[in-house]
């Protein structure tokens, strides 16, 4: 029987089957004559025609009828049934599917997600707090953070004995991505309206043009202090700087309860989700914070999924489960720990700044830029590889260690370790 696993974090939802196949998309879905868009394509018209596109439907599970009437979708449910589906679909069809839920979902959406899991058709076959999924093999009282789209996750995990269980949990509604990005929007609008009296939020076309290029712009900010953005229209060409602090000082304006609640979680380890890890650039709280893969909670889910127990007659997710044993780490090669650079032929580039490897026509070509159209980007950050961008079938190195490499199809790239004597 096919097994795949499903994780709900609307910033990016993601199925792993069983064999490694992978899809992911952002929750976003355009309603049309023909059906549901679901994904990058609605994404990509969202501000330049919201009266289509919807981005709440997995926040606001429920079965409210929308304010329009619309043969394909009557309320949230069927839009997020759409996007579930495609979902389903580009995993294999599989039969059976672990379900990792963020601890936002209460108890009525985790039921209509149940009976929309076995509309597909498939089977149920475990429910699991997708930050007990993420940290199942910590051996201390660890504090995961999970930014979603229109929200914020943070719960606490504790090892005992033989398992690991949520000890704590707290829910911060309106500090999400959306929220940060239409944030930085603002920002752009006034330093464009200082320079040269135009607002690019009054015009769809510039208004979408914007939010495409904020996820680059606030990627590129966890390493620069500056950032050249640069906007297009009818008028003309509009440039403008983005400054870190400035963007800080924005996001900083929306944490207060959040950092509360890591005060009183002072002392623990802390873990960021895949989708927070720009949080570790522009928030100094979460600077020194590890960053999980983005496939960690699936695969952990699918490589053990005959230990996880089964939904009984009684709706529930697993908040407790088996712990798993932690890797040991590998010594280095030589006495040299860690590799800082990453080699293709002659050139070796270092890895405290992101690196994008692109494969083109004549092989591969390598660069210390955050290319959205690269077959992968990397950095190196607090002594492990962090995925910022993967769009191929890339082998990764278990650990940094000088000798290691990276595979991208036939190609082969090492990790290596320049010394500064």
């Amino acid at each position: 029987m096919m097994i795949a696993a499903l994780e709900l974090n609307d910033q990016s939802l993601l199925i792993q089957a069983e064999d490694g196949a992978l899809h992911a998309e952002p929750g976003f879905a355009r309603l049309t004559g023909e059906g549901i868009v679901t994904g990058e394509e609605a994404r990509a018209v969202a501000w330049s025609e919201p009266q289509h596109v919807y981005n709440q439907y997995w926040c606001q599970l429920n079965q409210t009828p929308l304010p329009i009437r619309h043969r394909f979708a009557r309320h949230h449910a069927d839009i997020a049934f759409a996007q579930l589906r495609k979902l389903w679909q580009n995993a294999g069809s599989p039969e059976s599917v672990i379900v990792l839920v963020p601890g936002s979902f209460a108890h009525a959406q985790l039921s209509l997600l149940l009976g929309m899991v076995e509309a597909l058709p498939s089977r149920v076959a475990a429910v699991i707090d997708s930050a007990l999924a993420a940290c199942a093999d910590v051996d201390r009282d660890t504090l995961y953070v999970d930014l979603q789209m229109h929200e914020t996750v943070l719960t606490v995990c504790s090892p005992s004995g033989e398992s690991i269980r949520i000890v704590d949990q707290e829910i911060f509604p309106g500090f999400g991505m959306s929220q940060i990005q239409n944030s930085v929007a603002r920002h752009i609008s006034d330093l464009l309206i200082e320079s040269y009296r135009f607002d690019p939020l009054h015009s769809s076309e510039t208004e979408q043009a914007i939010f495409d290029q904020i996820p680059h712009w606030l990627a590129c900010l966890r390493w620069e202090t500056d950032v050249s953005a640069r906007l297009v229209s009818q008028q003309g060409e509009h440039p403008c700087i983005l400054n870190r602090e400035a963007i800080k000082g924005l996001i900083g304006e929306r944490l207060a309860s959040v950092r509360s609640y890591l005060e009183k979680c002072q002392g623990r380890r802390l873990l960021l989700s895949h989708a927070s890890s720009l949080l570790t650039g522009l928030v100094d709280e979460f600077e020194k914070a590890e960053i999980i893969s983005q496939t960690a909670g699936t695969q952990g889910c699918l490589s053990r999924h005959a230990e996880i127990p089964e939904p009984a007659d009684d709706l529930y997710r697993l908040r407790a489960v088996h712990r798993l044993e932690p890797e040991a780490p590998v010594p280095g090669v030589n006495g040299e720990r860690l590799a800082t650079h990453l080699l293709f032929g002659d050139l070796a580039l270092p890895l405290s700044k992101p690196v994008s490897i692109r494969i083109a026509k004549n092989g591969v070509k390598i660069s210390n830029e955050f290319d959205e159209d690269a077959a992968l980007t990397v950095v190196m950050r607090n002594h492990s590889l962090e995925t910022l961008h993967l769009d191929a079938d890339v082998s990764l190195p278990q650990t940094c260690r000088p000798g290691e490499s990276i595979r991208i199809g036939e190609y082969e790239l090492k990790l290596i370790r320049v010394r500064h004597d």
